[in-house]
C-alpha cells in the first residue's frame, strides 16, 4: 500500500480500512489544502476479475486546482479486467452508489449487499448522496415550465424533483456535452434560455435578436458550439458551450432551419425552407461555404457517417441530395416522393429512415448506394423517428399509435413496422402544440423509450418486446411540447471502462457499494472527501423547522396561511432573511404545488394558499441556501375538511 505521509485527520480515516490496495495523488500543497488530493483509487479482485475504482477531481471552471474537496466536480470512473490476461469486461452495466457513512468500520459484503438492496429499492427516503445509476425525465412544457422527474422512484413522496419557469414558451432545447447546462429556444422571447440542470435554475437569457424567431437547437458533436435557428430569416446563431454566450452570427438563406453536423464537428449543414438550399458552415471560421440547390422546401438533413455526406430532403420535391462538403456541392440524388420531413440515419450511419408525412411511409436509404431500399405504412403523418440500439420508433400526428420498424430487418429491406398504441388521443388534437422537438426518448439501458403524449398530459413507458406501454407517468397536468432523458448514469467510454460525472457536494467519509451483474458480485468501496476551505464563508447547511399550524385542521376552498419557524440547528437563533425558503403541499398520487413562503416574522415564513379537496396532506419545506432539499427534513401532516362546491385545483 502506497500512503502519503502528510494526510489530514480527514484522510487518516482510510487506514481504518484494509480491505483492499489504495493509492492517492496529492496536488502542489496551497494554504488550507494540504496534502487534499486530486484522486483516491482502490482495486478489487472477485473470482478473476479485476475491478479498479477511481475518483478525479476536476479543476474549477476559475482554475482553482483539483482537489478532493466538497463542492469540487469530479469523474467516478470503474475499470472491469480479467485478472489472467488483462482484456477489458465489456458490455456490463455496473450499478454504484456513494454514500456517507454513518460510523467508522468498514462496509463489510451483508452490510454493502444490504445498502444495495435498499438503494435499489427506490424510496426517496432511502436514497444514496449520490446515485450513480440515476437518469431524468424531462420534459418542456405549454405552460413556460421545464419539469425534472424522476422515473426511478417509489413514490415515497414525488417524482417531481423540480420545476424551472421560463420567461416564455419554449420551443426546442439542446443540452450541453456535460450535461450540466440546457440550452432553451423560447421564439416568443427572441432570446435563448440558459438552464443549469444540477441547480434546476434559469441561469441566464441569451437574446437572439430583435423580432427574431429562435426555433430549432441542435449541439454539434464535439460539444464546441449549440447552434440556434432564426426561422423566417436569414440568419443562424452559434452559442460558445463552455462559456455560455453568443460567438457569432452566420448568414445562410431564407425560411425554416434544421441543422446536420460531420462527425468530425468541421461542417454544419442549414436548411433554407424558402431558399431551398442548404446551407454548408465551415464551423473553424463560423462562415458559408457554400448554399447548395436541393429539391423544393427542404426541411430536414442528416449526415452520414459512413459516407461522410450530408443527405437533405425536401417537403415538395421528390429527390434526396447528398452533399459533398469538401466540394460544397451536391455529388448524388436518390429519388423519391413528395411529402418527407423527417431524415435521420441509424447507429452505424450507412442506413437513414425517411418518413413521408403526405403519404404516411417511411423508406430505408442505403447511403452506400444511395437508393432506397425498402418502405412501408406506418403511423398516419409521421413526423418524428428516434432510434435505439436495435428498433426504430416513429411518431405520427395524427395517431395515438406510435410504430416500431425492427432495424435489422429493415435494413434488409423487409420493413415491417408493428403499431403500439401509447394513448387515448392523437398530437393532432391540440394541431397549436405540435413543435419540433423530439416526444420519444431512449432509456440508458438500450431497449426501452419514454414517449409524451401532450393531449393525455401523460409520459407512456414502453420496453422493447411489449405490445402495450409497461407504465405511465404524470406531467403534472402540464401538456409536453419536448421530450428528454438526462442521463447521469455509468456509460462504457471505451472496453471495460464505465465512467460517471459526479458532484461531490459534501465532506466526510462514503461508501461506494458497487453491484456487478456478471458474473455477479457487489464490494464496497471507501472515498474521502475533504471540508473546503470555503465552507466557513458559507452558511451553514443546517436548519430547525418548526410547523407553527402543527395540530390544526383546515377547510378545502378556503384561505388557509401555514406558517414556519426557522432556526439554526446549531446555535438556534432564528433565521430572518431567507429568500429561498420554498414550501411543498401535496397529497400522494393525486395532488402537488409549491409555493415561495414570505419572511411574515423574525425567523418566520408563511404561504397562502387553497386546499383543493379534502383529505391528508403532507407539507415539506427547502432552503438552497441553507443547503436543505426537502427529503432532508419531516414532513407535517394536515388533515383537510371537505368544502362546499370545491372541485379540483390545477396542479402545478
Amino acid at each position: 500500500m502506497n500512503q502519503s505521509k502528510s494526510f489530514t485527520a480527514v484522510i487518516l480515516l482510510l487506514l481504518l480500512f484494509p480491505a483492499a490496495s489504495a493509492r492517492q495523488t496529492a496536488e502542489t500543497q496551497t494554504p488550507g489544502t494540504q496534502a487534499v488530493p486530486a484522486s483516491y483509487s482502490e482495486r478489487f479482485e472477485h473470482e478473476g476479475i479485476v475491478l479498479d475504482f477511481e475518483v478525479r477531481a476536476l479543476p474549477s471552471a476559475a482554475g482553482a486546482a483539483a482537489r478532493l474537496m466538497a463542492g469540487t466536480d469530479a469523474v467516478a470512473t470503474f475499470r472491469l479486467t480479467y485478472a489472467k490476461t488483462g482484456e477489458p469486461v465489456s458490455g456490463l452495466r455496473p450499478n454504484a452508489w456513494i454514500d456517507a457513512r454513518r460510523d467508522l468500520t468498514v462496509s463489510g459484503e451483508g452490510a454493502c449487499t444490504d445498502k444495495i438492496r435498499t438503494f435499489m429499492g427506490g424510496l426517496l427516503s432511502a436514497r444514496a448522496d449520490i446515485d450513480l445509476n440515476s437518469y431524468l425525465l424531462l420534459t418542456l412544457n405549454h405552460d413556460r415550465t421545464i419539469t425534472f422527474i424522476n422515473p426511478q422512484i417509489s413514490f415515497s413522496v414525488t417524482k417531481l424533483e423540480g420545476i424551472v419557469e421560463l420567461p416564455g414558451v419554449g420551443a426546442d432545447w439542446a443540452l450541453a456535452k456535460d450535461k450540466e447546462t440546457l440550452y432553451v429556444s423560447m421564439p416568443d422571447q427572441s432570446a435563448v434560455a440558459v438552464v443549469d440542470t444540477v441547480t434546476k435554475k434559469l441561469t441566464a437569457t441569451l437574446p437572439t435578436g430583435e423580432k427574431t424567431r429562435p426555433m430549432r437547437v441542435a449541439l454539434q458533436p464535439d460539444g464546441q458550439y449549440v447552434w440556434v435557428g432564426l426561422d423566417g430569416s436569414p440568419f443562424v446563431v452559434v452559442i460558445d458551450a463552455a462559456k455560455r454566450g453568443v460567438v457569432g452570427r452566420v448568414n445562410v438563406g431564407e425560411g425554416l432551419h434544421t441543422f446536420a453536423f460531420s462527425s468530425d464537428s468541421k461542417y454544419a449543414f442549414v436548411t433554407n425552407s424558402t431558399s431551398d438550399t442548404v446551407s454548408v458552415v465551415d464551423v473553424a471560421a463560423l462562415s458559408k461555404k457554400a448554399d447548395v440547390a436541393v429539391g423544393k422546401t427542404p426541411v430536414a438533413v442528416a449526415y452520414s457517417e459512413a459516407s461522410r455526406l450530408a443527405y437533405a430532403a425536401a417537403l415538395n420535391g421528390e429527390t434526396v441530395s447528398a452533399i459533398d462538403p469538401r466540394a460544397g456541392r451536391v455529388v448524388a440524388t436518390t429519388p423519391t416522393r413528395r411529402g418527407v420531413v423527417a431524415l435521420r440515419f441509424a447507429p452505424g450511419g450507412r442506413f437513414a429512415l425517411a418518413a413521408n408525412q403526405l403519404e404516411s411511409t417511411v423508406g430505408v436509404l442505403d447511403a452506400s448506394t444511395n437508393t432506397f431500399v425498402g418502405s412501408a405504412e406506418v403511423v398516419k403523418s409521421p413526423d418524428q423517428i428516434v432510434f435505439t440500439d436495435r428498433y426504430a420508433y416513429v411518431r405520427g400526428q395524427e395517431s395515438e399509435k406510435f410504430s416500431l420498424i425492427e432495424l435489422g430487418t429493415a435494413e434488409k429491406g423487409k420493413v415491417s413496422p408493428v403499431h403500439i398504441t401509447a394513448g387515448e388521443r392523437p398530437p393532432s388534437r391540440l394541431p397549436g402544440e405540435i413543435g419540433v422537438a423530439d416526444m420519444i426518448a431512449p432509456t440508458p439501458d438500450g431497449n426501452s423509450v419514454m414517449l409524451a403524449n401532450a393531449p393525455d398530459q401523460t409520459i407512456y413507458y414502453y420496453t422493447e418486446g411489449m405490445m402495450a406501454p409497461l407504465g405511465t407517468l404524470s406531467n403534472y397536468k402540464r401538456r409536453a411540447l419536448a421530450l428528454l432523458l438526462l442521463d447521469r448514469s455509468l456509460s462504457e467510454v471505451s472496453p471495460g471502462v464505465y465512467t460517471s460525472p459526479v458532484k461531490l457536494n459534501k465532506a466526510g467519509a462514503f461508501d461506494v457499494p458497487v453491484l456487478v451483474d456478471r458474473p455477479r458480485f457487489t464490494h464496497c468501496f471507501r472515498l474521502s472527501v475533504a471540508e473546503s476551505p470555503e465552507a466557513a464563508k458559507s452558511p451553514a447547511a443546517s436548519l430547525s423547522v418548526e410547523a407553527l399550524f402543527s395540530g390544526r385542521r383546515f377547510r378545502a376552498g378556503e384561505a388557509a396561511a401555514l406558517r414556519f419557524k426557522l432556526t439554526d440547528a446549531n446555535t438556534k437563533r432564528p433565521l430572518g432573511g431567507l429568500k429561498d425558503v420554498q414550501v411543498l403541499v401535496f397529497e400522494a398520487g393525486v395532488w402537488q404545488q409549491r409555493y415561495w413562503a414570505a419572511e411574515a416574522a423574525p425567523g418566520e415564513y408563511e404561504v397562502k394558499m387553497e386546499f383543493p379537496h379534502s383529505g391528508i396532506f403532507r407539507v415539506l419545506l427547502r432552503s438552497a441556501s441553507r443547503g436543505v432539499t426537502f427529503a432532508d427534513l419531516p414532513y407535517t401532516n394536515v388533515p383537510v375538511d371537505g368544502g362546499e362546491g370545491v372541485g379540483s385545483a390545477r396542479v402545478k
